[in-house]
């Protein structure tokens, strides 16, 4: 190719880039909140066709949300066993509405993450827009894997705390507290395996540098221990660990991917 058509690209590429952020910065106020208020009720129409679904199969998810309860040995449990118990006549109403909306949040992560995605898009530059489709399948996918963590942990982390009274409190559970807790570990942990996925695109955009990230392991080790220990809601060593070392190795992962992609930016500066 040849340097004035190299040129004209350019000269191209600028005034389209120009004519873009003097349309992102033409917007109002106003229109910048009917476009978040619209991407709001997309995300919430999602969030309670599938909650409204969940409501109907409540038996079933109940039952598998009291599995890791369930498979705990007999002696640890009492004599209510893994049957859980609430007070009042309400209770098992508000309990329904609990679960079919903690489902309903984490199913419709797809549709969210896209919202917080598209509501993003007008600022970003073509080249940045590239990455939409990874950008959402990569959230799902760590969100999914911090569900999916939260779920392998909760036998072990129960079995933890039950066992610190053993012999001496007698384990009573109600419906309420331990779907809540089930809840928070879910919730907890999908959004904490996104934080990956924001440390990779503000490398993207420049704000940290992969050298940066190099020289702050150690603080970025403690800080997502520290950050497991409040997140976690039983906050045992065990779930702690759980999900401190996953997102320790997203960490490194993120320092490979951005060191890969500076790689074929400088290369493609050569060639130009």
């Amino acid at each position: 190719m040849s340097v004035p058509q190299n040129l004209r690209r350019r000269r191209l590429s600028f005034l389209r880039q120009r004519r873009r952020k003097n349309h992102v910065a033409a917007m109002t106020m106003m229109e910048h909140l009917s476009e978040l208020r619209r991407r709001l009720i997309f995300s919430l129409a999602a969030f309670v066709a599938i909650s409204i679904g969940a409501f109907f199969f409540f038996e079933p998810i109940l039952s598998w949300l009291l599995d890791p309860l369930c498979s705990l040995p007999a002696q640890m449990l009492g004599p209510q066993g893994c049957e859980l118990s609430g007070f009042g006549p309400a209770e098992p109403f508000i309990v329904r509405l609990k679960v079919t909306a903690m489902v309903g949040f984490v199913c419709s992560a797809p549709v969210w993450l896209y919202q917080v995605w598209a509501f993003v898009t007008p600022g970003l530059t073509p080249q940045e827009k590239k990455y939409a489709l990874p950008f959402i399948s990569s959230s799902v996918v760590l969100f999914g894997v911090g569900v999916t963590f939260a779920y392998l942990t909760l036998a072990p982390g129960l079995r933890f705390l039950i066992g610190l009274g053993e012999g001496l409190i007698t384990p009573f559970f109600r419906a309420d507290t331990y779907l809540n807790f089930v809840g928070l570990m879910f919730i907890g942990f999908g959004l904490t395996f996104e934080l990956p996925l924001l440390l990779f695109f503000l490398g993207l955009a420049g704000v940290v540098s992969v050298e940066q990230l190099r020289h702050q392991r150690r603080a970025a080790f403690v800080t997502i221990v520290a950050l497991a220990a409040v997140v976690t809601p039983s906050q045992d060593p065990y779930t702690m660990l759980l999900m401190a070392l996953p997102l320790y190795v997203l960490y490194e992962g993120t320092i490979v991917a951005l060191k890969v992609i500076d790689r074929r930016k400088r290369r493609l500066g050569a060639g130009l």
